[in-house]
This record gives structure tokens, C-alpha cells and sequence, in this order.
């Protein structure tokens, strides 16, 4: 069983979807999570039902001052910061050509430079503890080409490049940082498109079963992959890319090949 006990860990979009798998997931592991989040309502509603072992915080992580108020008040609490999980994005869907430069820029704010100043904002605490874990949740889409999520994709795959960097720069002070890339993400996400999706039933059955094991991933096995990077469990494990896609990334699954 993996132990996160009074561990102090940040999340980031916690308030639904994926985020909120993932706050819920660590309490339960024994962490004190703080809920970072500007949707306000339904962050402070997921902390209440965690319980004491969690607290919302209003947090727009593409704002330094933001970032600045949050971890200064964790510390002032607290007294340390155990681990950070950059999960809070943003999703446009939408082929290069009918991708505005300023909504490419929006997603890269939310996606990139958010996880961007969220770890330039802990490092200072987690450098003089002497540890610390940041998990960024990536994408299969940061792993794989895929068409129509230009701005998206690009997010994720320069999240990878940044854990990467920060890993090699960051070891020796005992400072681990980890990709988590899942398939599939929190239903709000996708639900402007929603139409478009519907009228597509085909291809996106067609994309859930032709992996190992078919179907959208799991919060919940998010959550689990999250526990284990910010553990003891992964204590020599830095700058890695942890797909949980139901091997999506591997390849493709051809059912009438099973027969030969």
C-alpha cells in the first residue's frame, strides 16, 4: 500500500474531473492536500467532503501572484510543501487552421506556464527541506500525434520536456519531478465539443478499443500512479513518462491478428 502520510501536497484543478480523483485518491493515502482551483464553488464543495485532510485555495496557475499568495500560506500553515501535482489544463479542439494564435497562447498559459510557475514557486521549500515530488499530468496526446489538438498536444509534449529539464536540474537537491500521461480526461473538458464527438461515434470507439485494454482510463488508476511518484515507493525514480492509457502508447490492437 502506498503511504502518504501527512504528506503536504498540492493539486491543482482539484475541484472536478481528474483533479478531484486525484485530491481524493491522496487523502485517502494519508496526505494533507490543499485543492488549488478558480472554480471556487465546487473546490471548496470537494474539500468539505474530503474532510480536514483537505482545503480549497483559490488559484489561477497562470498567475504568479497567485501562485505566490498559495504557497506562502502553506508555509505559513503548514510549515512545508511534500509535493505538487500540476494537473489543472485546458483543451481546444480544433485543426491548425482553426486554431486562433490567442487561444494557442490561453492553453499553453493553463497547461505549460502554469506547471511552469507552480514549480518555480515550491522549489525554494522543497530545496531546504531536502525532498520533495512534483508530478505534472500530462497526456497520451504529449506521446503520440494525434490530429485536430494542436494547441493541446503542444502543451503536453512541452510538459514532458520541462519535467525532463527540471529532473536533471533539480536531483541533487532531492527534488524528484515525474509525467503522469493518462488517455482519456474529465468529461468537462471535452463537453463544448460534445456535439462533434457525438457525430463521431465511430472513430471514438474505434480509438477506446484498439489498445491492450480497451476503454478510457480510469480516474481512479490516475490517482493510484499519482500516490506512487509522490511516495517513498519512487524514491529513485525522476524524469520519467508513466503512461496509464491501457497501452495506447505501445501500439495498436488488431482483433482478427488474435486469430492467426
Amino acid at each position: 500500500m502506498i503511504e502518504l502520510r501527512d504528506r503536504v501536497i498540492v493539486v491543482t484543478g482539484g475541484a472536478r474531473g481528474v483533479g478531484q480523483a486525484i485530491a481524493e485518491g491522496l487523502a485517502a493515502a494519508g496526505a494533507r492536500i490543499v485543492i488549488g482551483d478558480v472554480l471556487c464553488e465546487a473546490g471548496e464543495a470537494v474539500a468539505k467532503a474530503i474532510g480536514s485532510a483537505a482545503r480549497f485555495e483559490r488559484l489561477d496557475v497562470a498567475r504568479e501572484e497567485d501562485w505566490a499568495r498559495v504557497v506562502a500560506g502553506i508555509e505559513s500553515s503548514e510549515g512545508r510543501i511534500d509535493g505538487l501535482v500540476n494537473n489543472a489544463a485546458a483543451l481546444h479542439v480544433g485543426t491548425l487552421e482553426n486554431t486562433p494564435p490567442e487561444v494557442f497562447r490561453r492553453i499553453q498559459d493553463v497547461n505549460l506556464i502554469g506547471p511552469f510557475l507552480g514549480t518555480r514557486a515550491v522549489v525554494p521549500i522543497m530545496k531546504r527541506q531536502g525532498r520533495g515530488s512534483i508530478v505534472h499530468i500530462g497526456s497520451i496526446d504529449g506521446l503520440i500525434g494525434m490530429n485536430g489538438i494542436c494547441a493541446y498536444a503542444a502543451s503536453k509534449w512541452g510538459l514532458r520536456g520541462l519535467a525532463k529539464s527540471n529532473a536533471m536540474e533539480l536531483g541533487r537537491a532531492g527534488i524528484r519531478v515525474n509525467t503522469v500521461c493518462p488517455a482519456g480526461g474529465s468529461g468537462e473538458m471535452f463537453a463544448p465539443w460534445a456535439g462533434l464527438l457525438t457525430g463521431m461515434g465511430q472513430d471514438v470507439e474505434g480509438y477506446l478499443t484498439n489498445r491492450g485494454i480497451p476503454g478510457d482510463t480510469p480516474f481512479a488508476s490516475i490517482a493510484k500512479a499519482c500516490a506512487y511518484l509522490l511516495s517513498d515507493a519512487s524514491e529513485n525514480v525522476t524524469g520519467i513518462d508513466l503512461p496509464v492509457d491501457g497501452g495506447a502508447a505501445a501500439g495498436c490492437f488488431m482483433p482478427g491478428f488474435n486469430q492467426a
